[in-house]
């Protein structure tokens, strides 16, 4: 996992932003003070919402699921994960600050509906049964942050803070930047890179990440070993003497690109690149298959 950062421009849909986004937000506050979010949230909103923000939340995380790092589009398109799930927020169920790319056995063989926090829920805006629908229009505008102008809506510092004093032990790598909590420990017997804590204080944060992104089920510790494999061959290559510069300078090369935002397990060989090449295992009569 890698920090993301939001590209604020005209490429986020217009269901985020402007007219529309008030529009939906209004849709919410109808269907809960009618009491139609009560029973099943999942039945009564609608997925076409979301839709539309797939394409650019992609482009935010190179193609590649903001959990796991694996590429997404490759075998599937991806899903709109709701970070903080709908059944529960159901105000942020249209709220594009709510959403990142997701592939699907994160999503939904994992996160689904699971949400991790320390302290108490947000709360969501106070609707009453007797409310109009004048009430409610006026109400609409603030409950979530516009995507493009931050005076329309919920402004933005408003939002992260209300997220911050909840304390979500699941990691939001929009906000958060991952490299804080995750480390990289290979396991040479195993042929795997297990994801642990870089210290003891974030033991529940991993743990929270291992339940419910799946961050080291087998799969994924087998993938991050192979490129862990890679990086090792590529970091003791470079210590050989009377390497041809050429050589040399295309090695360094892709050391670089596997440390870049759309490389696969960048968050991984990033960390590596933090520790002393002599402290990491490495065995070169090990017998890898690829």
């Amino acid at each position: 996992m890698i920090a993301l950062k939001r590209e604020r421009s005209n490429n986020i849909a217009t269901n985020f932003r402007g007219v529309k986004r008030v529009t939906y937000n209004l849709e919410l506050l109808k269907l809960k003070r009618d009491g139609k979010l009560d029973a099943n949230v999942n039945k009564v909103i609608k997925s076409a919402v979301w839709k539309p923000a797939k394409k650019q939340l992609l482009k935010e995380s190179k193609n590649k699921c903001a959990y796991c790092e694996t590429p997404t589009t490759v075998i599937a398109y991806g899903d709109v994960e709701h970070f903080r799930p709908k059944s529960t927020y159901w105000w942020l169920a249209y709220c594009y600050e709510n959403y990142l790319a997701s592939c699907t056995v994160c999503n939904q063989m994992y996160k689904s509906d699971n949400f991790a926090i320390v302290n108490s829920a947000m709360k969501g805006p106070n609707v009453l049964a007797t409310d109009t629908d004048a009430q409610l229009l006026a109400l609409a505008p603030s409950i979530t942050p516009d995507s493009l102008n931050d005076a329309e809506g919920m402004p933005m510092a408003d939002f992260i803070d209300a997220m911050e004093r909840e304390f979500a032990l699941l990691i939001d790598p929009y906000i958060e930047d991952p490299a804080q909590y995750l480390a990289y420990k290979p396991i040479l017997a195993n042929k795997e890179v297990l994801v642990v804590p870089t210290d003891t204080a974030y033991k529940n944060i991993i743990d929270a990440c291992e339940d419910f992104f799946g961050i080291n089920r087998q799969e994924l510790m087998d993938l991050r070993f192979q490129h862990y494999c890679t990086y090792m061959t590529y970091k003791h290559t470079l210590t050989l003497q009377n390497l041809p510069v050429q050589f040399k300078n295309m090695i360094i090369h892709r050391l670089n690109e596997l440390q870049k935002d759309g490389s696969q397990y960048a968050g991984m060989v990033r960390y590596l690149e933090t520790q002393a090449l002599q402290s990491l295992p490495w065995d070169f009569d090990l017998e890898i298959e690829f």
